[in-house]
């Protein structure tokens, strides 16, 4: 393999086997007078296996520079954990990047080993009597997931058939089911069971507990890995310091001596920090009576403050020094201040078209009270700065749209969920930490969202789109309500915020994925030919 992508171009592709004498070399780019770190390569590298794990350790030891951990990098695959441990996985918002099997696309009611897919009672560290009662917990729940797929399925066709909707034609017309050739209604039909599995499963995940077992894949660079470990050590939970130990010790085969740092003295004293600050959670009764997805304003940065500051910001890069922007500002005319922000938000022709960092000057904080599920999607958004607690069952439930239309299926749901009431409040008398394993997605997980108007803008824009989950499309209108209400002016530049109401919500983007597809097979033909 040839160690970098060219000889002798300034712009080149770093292709040396081993990642940690990538990230060593990369680091010698501000300690070496040389013009060429190929030429560091030739020198230093080529002829000695050991150089990148004695530059990582002479850095540590002699400079406690962490920061050159950032350009090593590796891609881990983590599977068979819980959703209580992959949030605390994602709650890392710089330098990974993950990837995790969805609860939107994927069936959950395969067993494995005659089981169904939730962490073992041993996995999270519960015994005794209360082994039985979680796993048996479990069980029942997946087994009233499975049972609820077809029939919800079934219901699902029967309130919206084929029928009722229309289709592009290749034409461009708008018409029924009918009124399409052959191949364009077997695209249709296939588009149309896409978007009814799909809307099924939106629906039953809410019965899926906690402790459900996902894959999770991670790309990352070194320094966030061992803030990775250190997290998961804080938490004080089995399972996560299980994962912390094998996330070290695979990482340690690749990146020897620069990923020690997770296990030494130092990183010991941070973990024991961070669980002082993070306390120890006591869940208090509170009415577990059904909810709503919900979101209140905490606080915003005042509205004619904001205002200029974002209009200064905006002038900043074509005019002189802050001071004198902002007395020009001052000096304005509200028409005028809305006529920029307009200006500004006219250039913007689809939500790809993010606003400038000007608009990252405006904050917001608000508590947003939606069930687990829609959560799991909401921590997605690495610039959301979320706080929360451990989840619990004491903050009620919500119960899916198309269950609660149907009296027996809402029945089964109620039950299902007062059952969970009952043994989460029956475990947590030991352990309130490892009792969250046993709550549903359904039930209702209160959190703080910080978040400036920037990444505002891009969250609502996004999550409001036809295809996305119901409950992110309500946070996102409800959200977009509270910046407009707050900020009028400003509020203008969030441009593509879709209110409107959808069946089968991903429909539209099922059928444009098969005519994608199949112009695709389509072009394979004519080269084939």
């Amino acid at each position: 393999m040839e160690n970098f992508s060219n000889e002798h171009g300034d712009v080149f592709l770093i292709k040396v086997d081993r990642m940690i004498d990538r990230g060593a070399l990369m680091s010698r780019y501000s300690r070496t007078a040389s013009l060429d770190i190929r030429d560091v390569y030739k020198k230093e590298f080529l002829n000695n296996p050991e150089r990148g794990k004695d530059f990582y350790k002479k850095i540590f030891l002699e400079y406690g520079d962490e920061s050159v951990a950032e350009l090593t990098t590796a891609q881990l695959a983590v599977q068979n954990i819980s959703n209580i441990a992959t949030k605390f996985i994602e709650e890392s918002r710089v330098g990974l990047s993950y990837l995790e099997k969805s609860s939107r696309y994927v069936r959950y009611d395969i067993k494995v080993n005659g089981k169904y897919l939730f962490a073992s009672a041993e996995k999270i560290g519960i015994n005794g009597k209360n082994a039985e009662i979680y796993e048996d917990h479990c069980e029942f729940l997946f087994k009233t997931y499975s049972d609820f797929y077809s029939v919800l399925s079934d219901l699902i066709k029967e309130k919206n058939p084929i029928s009722s909707f229309r289709f592009s034609a290749h034409d461009g017309r708008e018409v029924d089911f009918d009124g399409l050739d052959e191949s364009e209604k077997k695209a249709a039909l296939k588009s149309y069971e896409s978007s009814v599995r799909s809307a099924a499963l939106d629906e039953i995940r809410s019965l899926l507990p906690a402790s459900t077992l996902t894959n999770l894949g991670i790309s990352g660079n070194g320094r966030s890995f061992i803030s990775l470990i250190q997290r998961l050590k804080a938490t004080g939970i089995k399972e996560c310091l299980k994962l912390a130990d094998d996330i070290y010790e695979e990482l340690h085969r690749e990146l020897p001596e620069l990923i020690d740092s997770a296990k030494s003295e130092r990183s010991d004293k941070l973990v024991d920090y961070m669980m002082q600050i993070n306390g120890h959670y006591t869940p208090e009764k509170r009415s577990t009576s059904h909810g709503v997805t919900n979101l209140t304003l905490i606080s915003c940065d005042s509205r004619d403050q904001s205002l200029d500051r974002v209009i200064s910001m905006i002038l900043y890069n074509q005019s002189g020094l802050y001071d004198d922007i902002e007395r020009t500002v001052a000096k304005m005319s509200r028409s005028e201040k809305e006529k920029v922000i307009s200006m500004y938000a006219e250039i913007r022709k689809n939500r790809r078209f993010k606003p400038g960092r000007a608009f990252e000057a405006v904050n917001f904080s608000f508590e947003v009270i939606t069930n687990f599920g829609a959560f799991r999607d909401l921590q997605r958004h690495r610039f959301l700065g979320i706080i929360r607690k451990p989840l619990t069952a004491e903050f009620g439930y919500e119960i899916p749209e198309i269950i609660n239309s149907s009296p027996d299926l809402r029945e089964r749901f109620v039950n299902a969920m007062q059952r969970s009431i009952e043994v989460y409040r029956s475990l947590a008398k030991d352990n309130p930490e490892t009792a969250q394993y046993c709550v549903p997605y359904a039930f209702m997980y209160p959190v703080v969202v910080n978040a400036n108007l920037r990444e505002i803008t891009y969250f609502t824009e996004l999550r409001s789109t036809q295809q996305a989950h119901l409950d992110l499309r309500r946070i996102a209108n409800l959200m977009y309500s509270e910046v407009r209400r707050t900020h009028p002016e400003l509020s203008k530049i969030i441009k593509f915020v879709d209110g409107n109401s959808y069946v089968l919500g991903r429909l539209k983007s099922e059928m444009k994925k098969e005519t994608r597809l199949k112009g695709f097979q389509n072009q394979g033909q004519q080269n084939a030919i």
